[in-house]
């Protein structure tokens, strides 16, 4: 019977693990944007603006997906396309100035 719960234990948490582990794509206020910065497992890239959004790919240990947030929400200084075939596919870094707009790096 032991055998039984201990395998139904470790079975739970990795369907709790597995949860958290989604990759979605979230229209997000800016209010609730996140710069998790530049690591490999803490991330977050510009990835481009289309007519209505500034897109990110973000990641924060086994959590990450797709940001959607407004245009008309967040000033970026410097945004680029996300239909220019110049645009680097693998993201843009992104800093905050000291007047509260947005560069990419």
């Amino acid at each position: 019977m032991a055998l039984t719960f201990r395998t139904l234990a470790v079975a739970m948490l990795l369907v709790i693990a597995g949860c958290g582990s989604a990759r979605e794509t979230q229209q997000i206020p800016v209010s609730a944007f996140r710069n998790y910065g530049a690591s490999p497992l803490q991330h977050t890239f510009y990835i481009g603006s289309d007519a209505r959004f500034h897109r990110f790919q973000w990641s924060n240990g086994k959590q990450g997906g797709t940001w959607l947030i407004a245009r008309a929400e967040m000033d970026i200084v410097n945004e680029k396309s996300i239909d220019d075939p110049r645009v680097a596919r693998g993201g843009y870094f992104v800093s905050r100035r000291d007047d509260g707009r947005w560069m990419v790096r």
